[in-house]
């Protein structure tokens, strides 16, 4: 058999902290579909930018590749969620790094639209929601 035998019994935390995680998996698999399916990429239709200049194909391709990461990672998430809550844990922390990096990042780069990037508010509320899962998925007897 391919796929390890199921550790979800070997979880210790609650299992509401799990939650958050199969959230941060259904956001990077919505996200990472917009990306590899739709013919922009989603840039323009989606994050209304303009591609119509030198390297905006580049755009467009540098974010197909970054939704079918984007969609490994979510199945990779979901895999944890069904199959090995045990590592509910350290992926959250992943998450929780992976998160404060988009809003950083979102802070820090100055772009030439007032608008905020698509699904930044959902990124910020996933960000709450891990770092409260964390207490949650730590062992009940702490």
């Amino acid at each position: 058999m391919i796929l390890p035998p199921p550790t979800n019994a070997q979880y210790k935390g609650r299992l509401w902290a799990c939650i958050p995680l199969a959230l941060v998996a259904l956001q990077s698999f919505i996200g990472g579909m917009v990306h590899v399916v739709l013919p922009d990429s989603g840039l323009i239709s989606v994050a209304g930018l303009n591609v119509f200049h030198e390297g905006g194909l580049q755009m467009i391709c540098m974010a197909a590749r970054l939704g079918a990461t984007q969609v490994a990672y979510a199945l990779v998430l979901a895999f944890i969620i069904l199959r090995h809550r045990n590592l509910t844990l350290p992926f959250l922390v992943s998450a929780i790094v992976e998160k404060s990096l988009i809003v950083l990042g979102t802070l820090l780069k100055s772009t030439a639209s007032d608008q905020m990037p698509p699904g930044i508010y959902v990124t910020i509320i996933l960000l709450a929601l891990s770092l409260l899962a964390v207490y949650g998925a730590r062992s009940k007897s702490n």
